[in-house]
């Protein structure tokens, strides 16, 4: 995490003096539109998905409205995959629940270098705040009995369903999602954009900066059985949840 820090820390340093040596133009545009996909620090290989409507405040110069929609994916650090050895089929060791996020907010952008009309780079800062509207679904296993000498998908439960041994496989995301729970809670995110578009009716760009998200209650995505040999405290439950994230975008404006 610190070394995300740093690298945010960095990059902001770097492109900061790329963009203070461009003109300022003025803002040719109204309104914006922007979809692309999210990679943080709590997220898998794909953190989830974004989209962003803007729209200049009236009477204002660099300044927008910010309408914005987020799909997260919440991982647990401690997550480990395992291949079974009967099947070859994979599955997350004492996992009790998948997380998705929904994290519509309200903000504002304000546009702190202009770039030219053809080409340069664009430097924003944007802050919003929202909702956050946690979905626990829980995450199915094809389990052996030992008594029936049958296997069933069945959700995984340290007390039931203990040994991952018998583990044989991971059920679909969809098999559990009639049994979500929704949690509701509340975020909040800044960061810079920087824009590299070489059309005035285009953008595409990347985003930096720090999300907070806390929920009403303890977000149990990993539970171990006690007999487990797992170290008591090595699996932590989280309430309250930060992340360093990247938004690669692409969209238009006029």
């Amino acid at each position: 995490m610190r070394i995300l820090y740093s690298c945010f820390l960095v990059l902001f340093l770097l492109l900061s003096v790329q963009v203070k040596a461009q003109r300022e133009g003025a803002i040719d545009y109204e309104k914006e539109f922007l979809g692309g996909v999210n990679f943080n620090t709590n997220g898998g290989v794909i953190g989830g998905f974004m989209f962003r409507y803007a729209r200049l405040l009236t009477d204002s110069k660099n300044q927008f409205h910010t309408f914005n929609f987020e799909l997260g994916i919440v991982k647990h650090p401690k997550e480990i995959r395992y291949a079974s050895q009967q099947t070859g089929g994979s599955f997350i060791a004492y996992k009790k629940n998948n997380l998705v996020v929904l994290r519509p907010s309200y903000g504002r952008e304000f546009v702190l270098f202009h770039k030219g009309n053809e080409d340069g780079v664009q430097l924003d800062f944007l802050i919003s705040g929202g909702l956050s509207i946690g979905i626990l679904t829980p995450y199915y296993i094809e389990y052996f009995n030992v008594g029936t000498q049958t296997s069933d998908y069945v959700p995984y439960d340290p007390v039931t369903t203990p040994d991952i041994s018998k583990v044989l496989n991971s059920g679909g995301y969809m098999m559990g999602f009639g049994e979500s729970k929704i949690v509701p809670g509340l975020h909040i995110r800044s960061g810079f954009s920087f824009e590299y578009s070489h059309f005035t009716n285009s953008v595409t760009g990347i985003e930096v900066g720090v999300l907070l998200e806390g929920f009403t209650q303890t977000m149990v995505i990993l539970e171990a059985p006690v007999f487990s040999g797992t170290p008591a405290g090595y699996i932590k439950n989280k309430q309250f949840f930060s992340s360093v994230y990247i938004n690669i975008y692409y969209g238009g404006r006029k």
